[in-house]
């Protein structure tokens, strides 16, 4: 049985999900591939009529409830209008950790709208809601955008939120580009790179994003010492604790460093590290990581400010 792509538009009210949703509907030539059903679960200021959608091979459904939108629901809606692809314009203020599809769904992207003319509202007043959608996004966009550098404070705790979407901005004419694209805050020329402790989350995050730049480069921080029995022996994580959104949502952003040096490191302790990078794949990740091969390790009193507050 082929299963029917979903495409998630989430996103705050008067973000810019429904004239996403009718440009692609009209422009990416849906309606000569079939047919296209729209669930829209909530009404936003713009209407996708129904004229426009008997037009373009497209169905609508409304859906006022998260409780109607059941697996068993959705299974009926594919039996009554054949889709070839499912277009949801979500209510953000839904749990879509509660939302569940079933046999014969398949979702193909997610996408968050974001109105950057009210980004730090919601950002300031919603974030637990907000992180949420970043959290389960493949693309993010940055509507009506004319000043990219009003999100560059935002850069770290957004992309630690989800490392792996792709963040864009679009601007008042519709051109669409890169999110983030200023200078980092540490010499990449340098014979040792040198992370203060302030920009630990922005290194780390372009760890990931940029392997190549930091293959076989020396690398100096200031980190935390995580133990496990489930790392190699005499290894540990060499990381920060970072807080994206509130008291209760702090996690640990770290590298596996391979050897202590002799020392006899306690769980918790902080060390001053000078170590040689380097990249593996992560079958468990399914992303390369990075492993640290140190040169000397330090131990040091913890950091006055031990947990990166990034909110």
């Amino acid at each position: 049985m082929m299963e029917i792509p979903i495409f998630i538009i989430n996103g705050f009210l008067d973000s810019g999900k429904t004239t996403f949703i009718i440009d692609a509907i009209e422009k990416d030539g849906f309606s000569k591939n079939g047919r296209t059903l729209v669930i829209q679960c909530e009404d936003g200021e713009i209407e996708l009529a129904e004229e426009f959608a008997r037009k373009y091979n497209t169905s609508l459904v409304k859906i006022d409830s998260q409780e109607d939108l059941t697996p068993e629901y959705l299974s009926e809606l594919a039996a009554r209008y054949l889709p070839d692809r499912v277009i949801f314009e979500m209510n953000c203020m839904w749990n879509m950790n509660k939302v569940f599809f079933p046999d014969g769904y398949q979702i193909a992207q997610s996408i968050t709208f974001i109105n950057a003319s009210t980004f730090e509202i919601y950002y300031n007043n919603l974030r637990q809601k907000f992180k949420d959608m970043i959290a389960l996004s493949d693309l993010i966009v940055f509507n009506r955008c004319d000043d990219s550098s009003k999100l560059a404070p935002y850069q770290t705790s957004l992309k630690l939120m989800n490392s792996n979407a792709q963040f864009m901005i679009m601007n008042s004419e519709g051109i669409i580009q890169q999110a983030f694209e200023e200078p980092l805050p540490y010499d990449l020329n340098a014979e040792i790179i040198q992370i203060k402790d302030e920009d630990y989350g922005r290194w780390y995050i372009d760890t990931f994003e940029n392997p190549k730049r930091y293959e076989n480069r020396i690398i100096e921080f200031n980190a935390m010492v995580t133990i496990s029995r489930k790392l190699p022996k005499n290894s540990f994580i060499a990381g920060r604790y970072a807080m994206t959104c509130c008291a209760n949502d702090v996690q640990l952003y770290g590298h596996l460093c391979t050897k202590t040096l002799g020392l006899k490191l306690k769980n918790k302790s902080w060390v001053h590290i000078v170590a040689k990078m380097s990249f593996e794949y992560s079958q468990e990740y399914q992303e390369e990581e990075g492993i640290l091969d140190p040169i000397s390790i330090t131990e040091i009193a913890p950091l006055l400010k031990p947990i990166l507050d990034l909110r």
